[in-house]
C-alpha cells in the first residue's frame, strides 16, 4: 500500500509551450507612464509613449504617443498618433492623427492629418502628398522649400 507516494506532474515549464519570439519589425515598444526617459530612440516596429521621453524619436513605423505623456523632441515615422503633449516637431511620412487631447508646440508635416475638436497645434501644418516625404517621416527637401 502506497499511501505517501503521489505523482508529480510535469514541471510548469514543461506544461506550457515555448512562446514564439516576434520577428523584427513585426512587434511594439512601450515606455510606460511610470517612465521618463532622457535619449533618442529609434525602432522599425511600432513604439506606444504613455511616460515622458526628453529626446527625439528618430524613426519607427507607427508612434502613438498616450493621453498625460509629454515629449520633448522630434518625432520621425510613418504614422503618428497624439493625445498627449509635444514640444518639436513631427514627421510622419503618411498620417498624423491629433487626438482632442493632443497639443503640438512644432511644425507638422505629414501627407494628411486628422484633427480632432479640441486638439491644439502651435507651429505650421506642412502637408504633402504621400511619397513627398521620405522614410520613417524624414522631409525630401529642406523645411524652407517647402512653402505654398
Amino acid at each position: 500500500m502506497r499511501i505517501f507516494s503521489r505523482r508529480r506532474s510535469a514541471s510548469p515549464a514543461a506544461a506550457k509551450p515555448a512562446s514564439k519570439p516576434i520577428p523584427a519589425g513585426k512587434g511594439y515598444s512601450l515606455l510606460d507612464s511610470q517612465l521618463t526617459v532622457t535619449g533618442d530612440l529609434e525602432t522599425t516596429a511600432s513604439l506606444r509613449i504613455e511616460g515622458n521621453l526628453d529626446g527625439s524619436v528618430l524613426s519607427a513605423d507607427s508612434v502613438v504617443i498616450g493621453v498625460g505623456s509629454r515629449i520633448s523632441g522630434d518625432i520621425h515615422a510613418r504614422e503618428v498618433v497624439v493625445g498627449g503633449t509635444i514640444t518639436g516637431n513631427v514627421h510622419a511620412s503618411e498620417r498624423v492623427e491629433l487626438q482632442a487631447t493632443a497639443v503640438v508646440t512644432g511644425d507638422v508635416h505629414t501627407g494628411s492629418i486628422l484633427i480632432q475638436e479640441g486638439g491644439v497645434v502651435n507651429g505650421r501644418v506642412l502637408m504633402g502628398p504621400p511619397g513627398s516625404v521620405g522614410a520613417h517621416g524624414r522631409p525630401l527637401e529642406p523645411a524652407g522649400s517647402a512653402r505654398r
